[in-house]
């Protein structure tokens, strides 16, 4: 029997998925434009200095019957040609929210409407953006963004993973890294780096105690049992290089 996947469950392997593909291009594994024409879906970037689109993939722009260097030219109209003005409204908040923070690891799903050229009605699609940084780069301006058909979702989402070929750990430890806050991962980050927590403390000017206290979260939230686990975690989640 076809086991039926729940909206959470779709929300969390797209974000593993768009995290795995930030990490391959940013770490230099591959570039958005050698990997976009080979998954099962739409890819985008988006420049937000310019609110507008960088590139697309061949599906997408056969779906919105535009060529890149046409969606390109578009600039911001693209947000209000194809898109209900709400929802648009909506996603550029969350793009927004995205920039303020600088969260190298947040992801921000969301569902949307699409009518490509010529189309009398609205289809309905999910996607899920992050920040794309490139490497020792701090802040970005670019968004990574993986759409989706919602009636396809159960069945595109394994095809993605064999396009990324993510790691079992990623994906059976995806759910726990987006539990954490930011500053839990800066936590994790200096341990992972050998500091104590007198020394994190320090660095982060806060408390001891409050440190305890973040590590007695961090370690219920991850359920680690050694450091060479916690390390693990931190290089496979890009919170440490290795």
């Amino acid at each position: 029997m076809k086991k039926i996947i729940t909206t959470d469950e779709l929300v969390d392997a797209s974000g593993q998925q768009v995290f795995t593909l930030s990490q391959k291009i940013s770490s230099g594994e591959c570039a958005v434009e050698e990997i976009g024409d080979y998954l099962p879906g739409n890819l985008l970037v988006t420049d937000l200095s310019q609110n507008a689109v960088t590139y697309m993939n061949k599906r997408g722009c056969d779906i919105l019957m535009h060529s890149v260097e046409e969606l390109q030219a578009m600039g911001p109209d693209y947000f209000q040609r194809f898109f209900v003005r709400e929802e648009s409204e909506g996603i550029m908040s969350g793009y927004a929210f995205l920039l303020q923070q600088q969260d190298p690891s947040r992801v921000f799903s969301f569902t949307h409407r699409v009518k490509p050229k010529g189309a009398s009605t609205y289809n309905w699609y999910f996607g899920t953006a992050k920040l794309l940084y490139t490497p020792g780069e701090e802040n970005s301006h670019i968004i990574l963004l993986m759409v989706n058909d919602v009636n396809s979702l159960g069945a595109i989402a394994p095809k993605i993973n064999n396009v990324l070929e993510e790691s079992d750990w990623v994906k059976k430890n995806f759910k726990k890294f987006s539990l954490l806050t930011k500053k839990e991962k800066d936590i994790i980050t200096l341990l992972a780096s050998g500091l104590s927590s007198k020394q994190i403390a320090d660095t982060l000017c806060i408390s001891r105690l409050t440190i305890n206290t973040h590590r007695r979260n961090i370690t219920q939230k991850l359920e680690l049992k050694s450091f060479a686990l916690l390390y693990r975690f931190a290089v496979a989640f890009g919170l440490i290089k290795h």
